[in-house]
C-alpha cells in the first residue's frame, strides 16, 4: 500500500482504476468490466459549505475509460470545516479490498479524510469517505491487473506546494507492483493548502501608525506574504491607505514606500511622495486618502514578503489617519497574454490649456477577444495649479488616438497660492473594445495656465491594461457628479450596484476610483466616505482633512481616489454595495459638504470575486 496526500484544493481529479482479473479455464463468462473512481475538489456550496472532496464510482460500460456522469453509482464527500481546511488537512489511501460484499472478486478501497492527528498519514479511524475499484467477474479474457500508485510529491515544478502524484498502468509482469516501465500515466493532484497564500495575498486590518518624527524611515505595519508558483509570473502590489505629511510646518513631505523582502520591489523601487505647500507661509496639515501601484519583474517561483514603511522629510508623517482597514493587496499575474503596461515615464510640466502627451505611460496590449472587458490603471504622481489659489489640471488615457472616459482631474485651493504634490491610482473599465491591437497613451494639461507636474518623486509610473472575462463580476462607471452633499451617513448617488455572490466562503474585492472634496469651505474639518453592503456600514472608510493657520482659509481640494476594500463571510445570492457620504467631525458637528465625482470621466464602482 501506498500513502498520498489529497488535498479538497486540489486542481486535478484523480482516475482510478482496476480491469478484470484473469479468466480462469472453462465455462465462457461475461468479460470483466473496469471499474473507476473519481477523486476531485469539490467547491463551496451545497454538498460543502467550505469546500471538501467529491468521491465518485461506477463501473465503465462504454469502455471509454472515463467514468461518464450515468456511469456514477456511488456518491460521496468530505467537507472541510469552517476554517475552509487550514487545520486539518485532507489525505487519500488506498487498501486492498478482499472479495466480499464490497466488491464479489476483490480489489481495492479508496479512502478519503482529514489527518486529525497531524502525523501525515491517512489512519483507518480517519477515513469518512470511501470508494472501491473491484476486480471484474472471470471470464474467457486473460485480463491484467491495472494497478495505482499515490506517491508524496515534493513542492517543485509539478506542484508548488507539493501533492500527490498519481500512477496507474498495467502490471504486465504480474509481479503486484506497478514497477516504472508499467506506468503509463502520472497524473498530479497538488495541494491547495500552503501555509502562505498563493495567487493573492492581502495584509491584515492594523490601526494607524500615530505621529512620527522627521528624520528616519520606520515600518507602517502593512505587511503580506504570498507564495509566487511560476517563475514567468509577475507579482501586482496595490495599496489603499491614507498619508498626513508635514504637520506643523509648512513645506511638509514625506515617502511612503513598498518593500519586498526587505529590499527594493524594482531596482527603481516601489515609492511615493507627498508634499504640501503654500505661499503664505501658514503651518499646515492635510490627510488625504492615499493609494500606488507597482509591478515587479518575473521573478523565481518561492515566498515573498511585502511591508510598507514610512519618512518624513519636514514636519511630522501619520499613515492611516481615520482607515480601520487599510489595504496592501499582492496578486499574481500569471499570464503575459492578459495584460500589457508601460513602467517608462519620468517627470513632465506643462502651462498648457491643451492636452500635451505625458512622456513614457505607453502601453500596447493585443485583446484576445471582442467580448471581454479592459481595466486600465495608472499609478503616478500630480500637481496641479502652482502658486494658484483654485489651480487645476485633467490627466487622460486615449486608446489608439481617441479619448476615452478614462480621465480625472485635481484642484486646490486654501486661501493663497499652494504647491500639492499628490500620489494617486486611477482605475477604469472600458467595454465594448474590438479583439487585437490597441495602444494606450497617457495625456495631461493645465486649466488654468498654471503649471501643471506629473511624476515627481516617482521613480517610475505605472500604466497598466488587463483583460478581465467580466465572470462574477460586477461594476457601474458612470461618470456622473454627485453635486453636493452634507450631514451624516447617506448614500452618495450612482454609486451602488446589485452583485450576485456565487457560493458561500468567497472573499469579494471592492474597487472604488472616483475625486473626492470633503468640507468646502472649512479649515480643520473631516468629511468621509464608507463602503457600506445592503445598507450596512462595513467600516472599510476613508476621508479628508485640510488645515492650515489661517483659521478662516476656505479650503477646496478635489483629488483621486482609489479605495480597496475586503468584504467576506456573505451568504450566497444578490448583495447590494454602495458608497455613503458624512461630514460629521468628531465632537458630533457638521461643517460644509462633500462632492464625489466633479469633472471625473469614470465613477468607478467594481466588485470581484477572488479566486
Amino acid at each position: 500500500m501506498t500513502m498520498g496526500r489529497l488535498l479538497g484544493g486540489g486542481i486535478l481529479g484523480v482516475l482510478l482504476v482496476a480491469c478484470g482479473s484473469a479468466g480462469r479455464n472453462g465455462t465462457d463468462g461475461e468479460d470483466g468490466r473496469t471499474s473507476l473512481v473519481q477523486v476531485v475538489p469539490e467547491p463551496p456550496g451545497t454538498h460543502c459549505q467550505y469546500g471538501g472532496t467529491w468521491v465518485k464510482s461506477g463501473l465503465d460500460t462504454n469502455g471509454n475509460e472515463n467514468l461518464d456522469a450515468n456511469e456514477v453509482t456511488q456518491s460521496s464527500y468530505t467537507c472541510n470545516g469552517a476554517s475552509g481546511g487550514d487545520g486539518s488537512r485532507m489525505l487519500v489511501r488506498v487498501d486492498p479490498e478482499p472479495a466480499g460484499v464490497n466488491c464479489a472478486q476483490g480489489g481495492n478501497r479508496v479512502g478519503v479524510g482529514q489527518d486529525v492527528d497531524g502525523n501525515g498519514t491517512l489512519e483507518l479511524s480517519e477515513v469518512t469517505t470511501s470508494a472501491y475499484t473491484c476486480n471484474g467477474a472471470p471470464g474467457n479474457s486473460t485480463g491484467t491487473l491495472a494497478l495505482v500508485s499515490l506517491d508524496p510529491e515534493p513542492a517543485g515544478a509539478n506542484c508548488a506546494q507539493g501533492g500527490t502524484a498519481v500512477r496507474s498502468g498495467l502490471d504486465s509482469n504480474g509481479n503486484g507492483t506497478l514497477d516504472a516501465s508499467e506506468v503509463k500515466q502520472t497524473q498530479y493532484v497538488c495541494s491547495g493548502i500552503s501555509l502562505y497564500a498563493t495567487r493573492w495575498a492581502t495584509s491584515p486590518a492594523v490601526s494607524s501608525t500615530g505621529e512620527l518624527p522627521a528624520g528616519f524611515w520606520f515600518p507602517s505595519g502593512r505587511k503580506a506574504s504570498i507564495f509566487k508558483t511560476t517563475s514567468s509570473s509577475r507579482l501586482k502590489i496595490s495599496i489603499s491607505d491614507n498619508l498626513a505629511v508635514g504637520n506643523g510646518v509648512n513645506g511638509g513631505s514625506g515617502y511612503y514606500q513598498v518593500r519586498m523582502n526587505g529590499g527594493y520591489v524594482l531596482n527603481a523601487d516601489c515609492i511615493q511622495r507627498q508634499l504640501t505647500w503654500n505661499v503664505s507661509g501658514w503651518a499646515s496639515l492635510y490627510y488625504f486618502p492615499f493609494a500606488t501601484v507597482c509591478l515587479t519583474d518575473p521573478l523565481p517561483a518561492g515566498l515573498y514578503e511585502f511591508e510598507t514603511w514610512g519618512y518624513a522629510v519636514a514636519g511630522t508623517e501619520f499613515v492611516g489617519g481615520p482607515m480601520s482597514q487599510p489595504v496592501m493587496l499582492v496578486e499574481e499575474l500569471n499570464s503575459a497574454s492578459t495584460y500589457g503596461f508601460s513602467m517608462a515615464g519620468g517627470l513632465a510640466t506643462t502651462t498648457s490649456t491643451t492636452f500635451q502627451r505625458a512622456p513614457g505611460r505607453t502601453a500596447v496590449y493585443t485583446k484576445q477577444t471582442a467580448n471581454t472587458l479592459l481595466k486600465v490603471t495608472l499609478a503616478d504622481t500630480f500637481r496641479a495649479g502652482y502658486n494658484s489659489n483654485g489651480g487645476s489640471g485633467y490627466i487622460l488615457i486615449r486608446m489608439d488616438g481617441q479619448d476615452t472616459t478614462c480621465s480625472t482631474i485635481q484642484y486646490d485651493a486654501q486661501g493663497t497660492g499652494g504647491d500639492f504634490h499628490h500620489p494617486f491610482v486611477m482605475t477604469c473599465v472600458l467595454s465594448n473594445v474590438a479583439a487585437g491591437d490597441h495602444t494606450f497613451t497617457t495625456w495631461f494639461r493645465s486649466v488654468n495656465g498654471s503649471e501643471a507636474y506629473i511624476g515627481w518623486e516617482r521613480p517610475y509610473s505605472l500604466l497598466l491594461v488587463e483583460e478581465i472575462s467580466g465572470q462574477n463580476l460586477t461594476y457601474v462607471n458612470a461618470g456622473t457628479a454627485s453635486g453636493e452633499i452634507s450631514g451624516d451617513w447617506a448614500g452618495v448617488g450612482a454609486r451602488q450596484i446589485q452583485h450576485t455572490v456565487g457560493a458561500a466562503g468567497k472573499t469579494l474585492l471592492v474597487t472604488y476610483s472616483d475625486t473626492f472634496r470633503a468640507t468646502l469651505n472649512c479649515n480643520g474639518r473631516w468629511g468621509y466616505y464608507q463602503l457600506y453592503v445592503d445598507g450596512l456600514p462595513t467600516y472599510c472608510t476613508n476621508g479628508q482633512y485640510a488645515y492650515n493657520g489661517n483659521a478662516a482659509a476656505a479650503q477646496n481640494h478635489h483629488h483621486s481616489v482609489n479605495q480597496l476594500c475586503l468584504v467576506k463571510n456573505l451568504a450566497p445570492g444578490p448583495h447590494t454595495f454602495s458608497i455613503w457620504s458624512s461630514t460629521k467631525h468628531s465632537d458630533g458637528t457638521t461643517c460644509g459638504s462633500n462632492y464625489f465625482g466633479w469633472n471625473r470621466g469614470q465613477s468607478l464602482l467594481m466588485v470581484e470575486e477572488l479566486p
